[in-house]
């Protein structure tokens, strides 16, 4: 009988930091303007692969731009990165100005009472901020008819320095482009009314990942690569750059394994049937990590290359899966949630697509209690 050595986990995310910076090498040469800057989405933890590491990562490739989605994650990235500049894509509320102030964190402003509360506390402290005009998603966001307005009233308030315009498309991933020209137009209407005012926003962004790839006359002077930049697509329909790879592997090992004959059942409800005497292997990896209960009897996992499907209900912290197939497996030997081995591939988008959702939400859902390994 074979045992796991004590430093080898048994569920494990490898996030691969070479792969990384590849990415965003392939998104850099895709960018149609050379001169034009990336701003890299690092919230909800980079996607699932780690905010900290990761941004460190891009930083020594010469990403001077972060974005994350609130106060709590840009105060662990500035203690990580001191001199970057980071942008907070969504809302403040006023009790945490402060901490914008103290940790030269750049606010988002979606209204008139953003920049007012903000203008109160800065005194005559100048301080950059982003302003967000809503042409379509509908989240967040100015008005396009209260552009002007706005300016206006910014045009008052002197602390305030408008760093930087931006937008967000809610359907680059669509089959028809007309969408988000739509969007473009105005937004490009919403830029010229803010130059005429008097404004010249050092940052001009529009395009997600998506829109980086299919929009090059969205791409402007900045662009906010996310899922892309993890090596993932952010649509089925989406043509990744040549050289563009997934980042992360999730991996467990065999932890038992047990043969079944054939008519016995597995796992909860008795959902699963064996249909020949095989070998069930157990994986100590559950729903509570990430794995989700839709996988049940779908999905597959790597075992020596070869897929082994998921036998019955996954649960809470366990799942079975059928390794019959595979000749002399043993415990302990490592299975392949999503990566490649021996050639065989599971992607986040397969598991995306078992479960009826998208690729950002496999990643994002793999639980912090699942250990990130770096490799460079």
């Amino acid at each position: 009988m074979s045992h796991p050595a004590k430093s080898n986990p048994l569920l494990w995310a490898e996030i691969d930091l070479g792969a990384l910076r590849k990415n965003l090498r392939a998104i850099r040469a895709t960018v149609k303007n050379p001169s034009t800057g990336v701003l890299a989405i690092v919230k909800a933890e980079a996607y699932g692969h780690g905010m900290v590491p990761v941004s460190r990562a891009l930083w020594k490739e010469g990403v001077r731009f972060f974005g994350v989605a609130n106060i709590d994650e840009a105060l662990s990235l500035r203690k990580a990165l001191p001199r970057a500049p980071i942008l907070v894509l969504g809302c403040f509320h006023p009790s945490q100005i402060p901490d914008y102030i103290r940790a030269r964190i750049t606010p988002t402003l979606s209204t008139a009472e953003d920049a007012l509360f903000l203008h109160q506390a800065l005194k005559s402290r100048k301080f950059p901020v982003h302003v967000k005009i809503d042409t379509g998603m509908g989240r967040l966001g100015l008005s396009p008819a209260k552009v002007e307005d706005f300016f206006r009233r910014v045009a008052l308030l002197k602390p305030l320095d408008v760093q930087g315009v931006y937008t967000h498309f809610s359907s680059a991933d669509h089959s028809s482009a007309a969408p988000t020209l739509e969007q473009l137009g105005i937004f490009n209407g919403c830029l010229k009314k803010i130059k005429k005012l008097g404004f010249s926003p050092k940052y001009v962004h529009a395009s997600n990942s998506m829109g980086i790839l299919r929009f090059k006359s969205a791409h402007f002077n900045l662009v906010r690569p996310g899922l892309v930049l993890y090596g993932l697509k952010p649509s089925p329909r989406a043509k990744l750059p040549a050289g563009v790879a997934p980042v992360l592997s999730w991996k467990t090992r065999i932890s038992f394994l047990k043969e079944f004959s054939r008519g016995q059942t597995v796992s909860y409800g008795r959902t699963h049937r064996i249909l020949k005497n095989t070998l069930i292997a157990t994986l100590p990896v559950g729903y509570s990590h990430g794995y989700r209960v839709a996988f049940s009897s779908r999905a597959s996992v790597l075992v020596r290359g070869k897929r082994c499907r998921v036998a019955g209900r996954v649960t809470m912290d366990q799942t079975l899966v059928d390794a019959g197939k595979v000749p002399g497996v043993r415990r302990w030997e490592e299975a392949v949630l999503i990566g490649s081995q021996r050639g065989a591939k599971v992607s986040a988008e397969e598991l995306a697509e078992i479960a009826g959702t998208i690729p950002y939400e496999i990643v994002c859902g793999i639980h912090s209690r699942v250990p990130r390994i770096y490799k460079d």
